[in-house]
């Protein structure tokens, strides 16, 4: 690796770690649940969930094309923001599977109560 190219790939990846902090700073995506739910309604819930899944999948769809973007050569897309993209669609997809777990424990507990 050569010397001058040092100080380039530490600013790049400084501005991937504050771009990383930003993203887990802004990502709520599921804090709406919470709230939803101490005001009532299944309706509410529902919904809430399925703008949750929608917002999921949304990030998905952005970073598969950020990642096309970059393979085929775009200039404008760099490996930080390809990167930035990538773990802010895993970190999304991990909170919905946890979510959904959760719901699949408290159900099967529910089903096993004495009545």
């Amino acid at each position: 690796m050569d010397i001058n190219n040092v100080g380039a790939t530490r600013a790049d990846i400084n501005e991937m770690l504050s771009k990383i902090r930003e993203l887990s700073n802004k990502s709520k995506i599921f804090s709406e649940t919470n709230k939803v739910a101490e005001k009532g309604g299944f309706d509410e819930i529902l919904s809430t969930v399925k703008n949750a899944i929608s917002q999921v999948n949304q990030t998905q769809t952005e970073a598969e094309k950020m990642k096309s973007a970059y393979v085929a050569g775009d200039s404008q897309v760099s490996l930080s923001q390809l990167i930035v993209a990538s773990q802010k669609s895993k970190l999304a997809f991990e909170g919905l599977l946890t979510v959904r777990n959760k719901i699949l424990e408290a159900y099967k507990e529910i089903m096993n109560m004495p009545v």
